[in-house]
């Protein structure tokens, strides 16, 4: 199949993806700094070593499920001899988990990302949390600068990521959306989440504000991956459906990220005057 996107336009995309989420990231520090308190440069850091610690664990924790189901299945995958016919072995091998799978993942995401916030945050003077989540958000962001790059990459080489031409604009499509609305929930719900926690633990009830930012944690990375692998249904499933999926994904995601921001914000302004 050739590739149904140049080295430019593949190129240009990147680089005005990069542009924009590190403008994005400037602005937000800036935004934090004037608007709201000055923070500690060292704060930052602290959320970047703990977010990715967390990503690591998690990313070794998401791929058990799947290595399981393939090392049952090793005779049958290894009595294959096309690559081809490997691929097509393995997605009706995993197909159906996938639900399971996608509520896994998500999981996994909510459990490490946060129970690392949780860490973070604890015992440190409450203006630190702002500063600490925006350290998180910086990770966020590098994570999907690699995932554009994996599958403009792919894409390039027109290798079979999803089976219709249709499908891959599809998911190009999102990834473009996600492109504009990613620095706005990141730099949102990742401090929100961080300055929520760090009040909640002030109030005693740190396990009980930990399960929220879990469960809104878990929502939003599942509901990514579902509307990932909705891509592949595509002639089974409506066009509609998927638009509504998606509006109702970005939609409340975009709540979500507020709300624990305005609420967090709220509470660390309260322990902090008080």
């Amino acid at each position: 199949m050739p590739s149904v996107i140049s080295s430019v336009s593949a190129a240009s995309a990147l680089a005005i993806a990069v542009v924009y989420w590190v403008a994005a990231s400037i602005a937000a520090y800036v935004a934090f700094n004037r608007a709201l308190w000055r923070g500690n440069r060292g704060w930052v850091f602290i959320g970047v070593g703990y977010m990715l610690l967390a990503i690591i664990i998690q990313y070794v924790l998401q791929q058990i499920p799947g290595l399981v189901i393939l090392i049952r299945e090793l005779p049958l995958i290894l009595s294959v001899k096309s690559i081809t016919e490997i691929n097509s072995l393995l997605l009706s091998l995993l197909k159906p988990y996938i639900p399971w799978l996608i509520l896994y993942y998500g999981l996994m995401a909510g459990i490490c990302q946060e129970i690392a916030r949780y860490f973070a945050v604890k015992d440190r003077e409450p203006a630190s949390a702002l500063y600490i989540g925006y350290g998180f958000a910086l990770i966020d962001i590098a994570v999907g600068v690699l995932s554009l790059v994996s599958i403009l990459a792919v894409a390039r080489m027109g290798l079979p990521i999803v089976p219709f031409k249709n499908q891959l604009q599809a998911l190009l499509t999102i990834q473009y959306v996600g492109i504009a609305v990613q620095p706005l929930v990141s730099f949102l719900f990742h401090p929100g989440a961080s300055m929520f926690l760090r009040a909640m633990q002030a109030n005693g009830r740190g396990l009980r504000g930990l399960a929220a930012t879990i469960i809104a944690h878990t929502y939003a990375d599942s509901l990514t991956l579902y509307l990932n692998y909705i891509l592949y249904e595509l002639l089974t499933v409506t066009g509609i459906l998927f638009m509504v999926t998606l509006m109702a994904y970005f939609s409340t995601v975009i709540v979500i990220s507020i709300v624990f921001f305005i609420i967090g914000l709220n509470k660390v302004k309260y322990h902090t005057s008080s």
